[in-house]
């Protein structure tokens, strides 16, 4: 996202005008305030998809002034708090965001101000409705370093948006972030290129493994100060979705672009199209997630998708002739405009929409309706316990276990189809039973609407010893898995066939009959699989003799790399 920093003053519109033309989405506007000047300059930037304001403490403006301010296109106003009681700076916040626009607060880390994290704790007492907070170090070194990590820390439990400032980069090679803080960097670090010249903002950036990517400056680092210790190993943040929370930049908007739109196309392997499928297409709408899995590929990004961009896709995907879309993410209820993009996919003819989400932020008042009403269908909701215990832990966000069960509530009771996808782990076998039992017990009215699917994870995990910490063999679970299916039909619980390309026991493991697995004979004509999944599975051996070879998606290839072939038999049973 091409962010452009203007200063106000002499030909300051210029700047803005010339930065709207070469595609700049943020306009970021700061300086000495003159009404008149100011105003201009805001309109020459209205081409932006933002235009925010930045404003020093104890500037005093008027509400009739942030009324002009606003409609001359000013979209965001961050206020800075230096002082630890700032009520002049959060009243100008509360008025600003009483007239429907977005209201950050600014905390600068410098030695002479108190702790980021005393502000915040006090502006969170003083003003709860805050919900957005922007770290300015003008300073870097091991306190500040402890101090933004605090922040980070406090955010994510009081559940805050926490987010640098894209002009006060904070340089891993001057001071060293807990790898949980250090997601905060990924804004100013661009996508790995083996073409993108290295940077050369200091000398010891030859030496830095990190130097394609960092887009720190000289100014930059000469302002900050501090000795340059170049980063030897980069290693801990290269590979995206295998290390979560500790790498400095993840897929980027580039890569984005490749895949935020995906036509499924069902396929045999000859290449024929599939008939048993509704045409269907994937969209992306955001790729930020409220919770940080350690099993997810995408758990660390941070890309906007333009409007513009989705409402393009879905208009793609209808001429093709899909008339079914998935809206996902990232964690899609984090889009402002996802009840706009439901809505118009309705409008262009999608006979179903779906959303596939958290559920978290679903547990507000009206949301789900307000989806419903749009024309969402039904959703795809990741529950992964019965209760926060493993369920947090894998997420890495807690507390979000519970409003995913309200989230649930939520769309069921507005009338949405929701199919509960649980990834089975090492720590929640033993909880099958009791995650069915939260079915039946607290959904069981609604079983004319509710689904679960259950799943064995991709090994998304940063090592092969991580990876077999938490994806089981599929013979470890295979018995309490058919209790589980056992107990949700009995009660009335659909479960959607089990046969998937991320892997779930074949019949020759799960010791079972093709009701497990759906009509599993039809996929030697009519395959569940896409062209682009082909690639993630295998067949072994064994597969040879099996009756089912052809209907069989095969053994995810991964899960060979973890446990070899050995628990696998040729299928006896089934058939034409």
């Amino acid at each position: 996202m091409y962010v452009e920093h203007v200063e106000l003053g002499s030909g300051a519109r210029e700047r803005v005008q010339a930065a709207v033309s070469k595609g700049a989405r943020t306009i970021v506007l700061s300086g000495q305030l003159e009404l008149d000047s100011l105003v201009a300059v805001a309109q020459a930037a209205q081409g932006a998809a933002d235009v925010e304001l930045v404003l020093e403490e104890g500037m005093a403006i008027g509400e009739p002034v942030l009324a002009q301010l606003g409609r001359a296109g000013v979209t965001r106003l961050v206020v800075s708090v230096v002082r630890r009681n700032p009520a002049p700076a959060l009243a100008l916040l509360h008025a600003w965001a009483s007239l429907g626009r977005e209201a950050v607060v600014r905390l600068p880390l410098e030695a002479s101000a108190p702790s980021a994290e005393q502000r915040l704790k006090w502006i969170r007492r003083a003003a709860p409705a805050l919900r957005r907070f922007v770290l300015a170090p003008r300073v870097v070194d091991a306190a500040s370093a402890e101090d933004l990590a605090r922040c980070d820390s406090l955010a994510r439990r009081e559940k805050l948006e926490l987010s640098l400032a894209t002009d006060h980069p904070f340089p891993p090679c001057l001071a060293e972030l807990p790898p949980r803080a250090r997601m905060l960097l990924g804004p100013r670090f661009r996508d790995d290129s083996a073409s993108a010249p290295p940077n050369a903002a200091h000398a010891a950036c030859e030496r830095c493994a990190l130097a394609r990517r960092c887009t720190v400056t000289a100014p930059e680092l000469a302002r900050l100060g501090g000795e340059v210790r170049p980063i030897e190993d980069a290693s801990a943040y290269a590979r995206p979705g295998k290390n979560p929370g500790k790498r400095l930049r993840v897929l980027g908007a580039e890569e984005v672009q490749k895949f935020f739109h995906v036509d499924y196309d069902y396929a045999v392997a000859g290449g024929e199209a599939s008939l048993g499928e509704r045409p269907t297409s994937r969209i992306g709408v955001i790729y930020r997630c409220n919770q940080t899995c350690t099993f997810c590929e995408l758990a660390d990004m941070d890309v906007d998708l333009r409007p513009e961009d989705v409402r393009a896709a879905l208009e793609k995907a209808r001429e093709r002739g899909s008339t079914r879309v998935i809206l996902t993410g990232g964690e899609p209820t984090l889009c402002k405009e996802l009840v706009d993009h439901v809505a118009y996919a309705r409008k262009l003819g999608f006979e179903e929409i779906e959303l596939q989400t958290n559920a978290v932020l679903l547990d507000r008042e009206g949301f789900a309706g307000a989806l419903r009403a749009a024309g969402l269908g039904s959703a795809q909701v990741s529950l992964h316990g019965p209760d926060g215990g493993v369920s947090d832990r894998l997420t890495a966000a807690p507390g979000t276990h519970a409003r995913t069960l309200r989230g649930v509530d939520a769309l069921l009771a507005a009338g949405v189809r929701v199919l509960l996808n649980h990834l089975v782990f090492k720590d929640n076998v033993p909880l099958l039973g009791d995650f069915v039992e939260l079915l039946v017990t607290r959904w069981g009215a609604y079983a004319d609407r509710l689904l679960v699917q259950f799943h064995s994870p991709r090994d998304e995990f940063a090592t092969r010893e991580e990876g077999l910490r938490n994806v089981p063999r599929y013979a470890e679970y295979a018995v309490a898995l058919r209790q589980a299916v056992d107990r949700a039909r009995a009660a009335g619980v659909h479960v959607h066939d089990l046969q998937d390309p991320t892997g779930i026991p074949p019949l020759c493991v799960l010791g079972a009959d093709e009701t497990y697995l759906g009509a599993i004979a039809a996929q030697r004509t009519s395959p569940r699989f896409h062209r682009w999944e082909s690639s993630w599975l295998t067949h072994v051996e064994a597969c040879g003799g099996c009756a089912l070879r052809e209907a069989c998606m095969g053994i995810p290839k991964h899960y060979l790399e973890l446990h070899g072939d050995a628990e696998f038999q040729p299928f006896a049973r089934g058939g034409a």
